[in-house]
């Protein structure tokens, strides 16, 4: 993925791959794929933003909402791995989005993750 403002997603998804890899101490093979594709998911997502924030049609309470229905969305793909409990899901999407938000945030300007 580009760079946005300054902001490497490739660097960042890595990161975060890294700290959802922490968080999951067995069976990381069977979670690596769907925190992958999510990763993946965000940085497209941050890349849509970007576009609809410098085209007008998004203001930053447009984006939150955006985001918080992907946030929905990555909740529901973590608890679908049916080894994962629902503290484990919670708990590495959080260590996935502590690493995004920040980059986001730099990104687009705005505090929406």
């Amino acid at each position: 993925m580009a760079t946005i403002n300054g902001v490497d997603f490739d660097n960042v998804l890595d990161n975060a791959i890294e700290a959802a890899k922490a968080i999951v101490s067995e069976n990381w093979e069977e979670v690596k794929e769907i925190v992958e594709n999510l990763g993946k998911g965000i940085e497209n997502d941050v890349s849509f933003l970007a576009k609809k924030k410098l085209s007008g049609e998004f203001n930053e309470d447009d984006a939150r909402v955006f985001m918080d229905d992907q946030k929905m969305l990555a909740r529901i793909r973590l608890r679908s791995v049916a080894i994962m409990t629902l503290q484990l899901s919670e708990r590495i999407w959080n260590a996935i989005a502590d690493v995004f938000r920040g980059a986001i945030n730099t990104a687009l300007g705005w505090d929406i993750l």
